[in-house]
């Protein structure tokens, strides 16, 4: 279990949602997009762990206004499901190829848990730049903090774009942006993670109570 953070040139980069003893979990939305994600069962003893490696995404990082960062997200989404084959196979690449900018062939030692499959290629074609330089002085950086962190064999599965969400729904006092419609969580834009998402659903279902009982 960890949790790493760096800023190498000023550009935050840390790990999100550690599993460990987890594996790689599809979680695309949309038609035409592989998006990733991790996950742990219970007894946590599956063979590799996991976590999100993020990279701060900055106003100027996007061209337009606030839905231009949705669109922002759809674009590595979807140039992860072409160079992951068309078939929703998540690109996959060892860090040793990802440093020296090649694709990879296969795994070394780390066997990639992600289903329905991966293809081997490079995470820079569906990544843009500062992402993929933020990544590599990262994985650096980070190595020096937990030895091994860096390690030539391990995986990186992409793409994770839903750490948080680019919007937010709007809602009032009673945690309703329309009549009977409760927007809570990472995806409406109230959390940055699982306990603070379970505690805002706590509070909204506080407030559903609070309303049922005044009926």
């Amino acid at each position: 279990d960890y949790k790493l953070s760096c800023h190498p040139d000023g550009r935050g980069v840390y790990t999100f949602c550690m599993c460990p003893g987890g594996r790689v979990v599809a979680s695309a939305s949309e038609k035409g997009g592989v998006v990733t994600n991790g996950m742990s069962y219970f007894a946590r003893d599956e063979e590799n762990s996991n976590s999100a490696l993020l990279v701060s995404v900055r106003p100027e990082d996007i061209e337009g206004g606030v839905i231009d960062a949705v669109e922002f997200q759809r674009k590595m989404e979807r140039a992860a499901f072409k160079i992951g084959g068309e078939n929703y196979f998540a690109p996959c690449q060892t860090v040793k190829d990802f440093l020296n900018n090649v694709p990879s062939k296969n795994y070394v030692s780390v066997k990639p848990s992600y289903m329905p499959g991966v293809t081997y290629a490079n995470m820079s074609d569906c990544l843009p730049e500062f992402v993929c330089e933020g990544l590599k002085k990262a994985l650096k950086e980070l190595d020096r903090k937990m030895s091994g962190f860096c390690l030539d064999d391990a995986v990186l599965t992409g793409v994770e774009t839903r750490s948080s969400a680019p919007v937010r729904i709007l809602r009032d006092e009673n945690m309703t942006a329309l009549s009977g419609l409760y927007p809570i969580g990472e995806g409406a834009g109230y959390a940055g993670g699982i306990m603070s998402s379970a505690i805002d659903g706590i509070k909204c279902a506080e407030k559903i109570a609070e309303k049922l009982m005044n009926i």
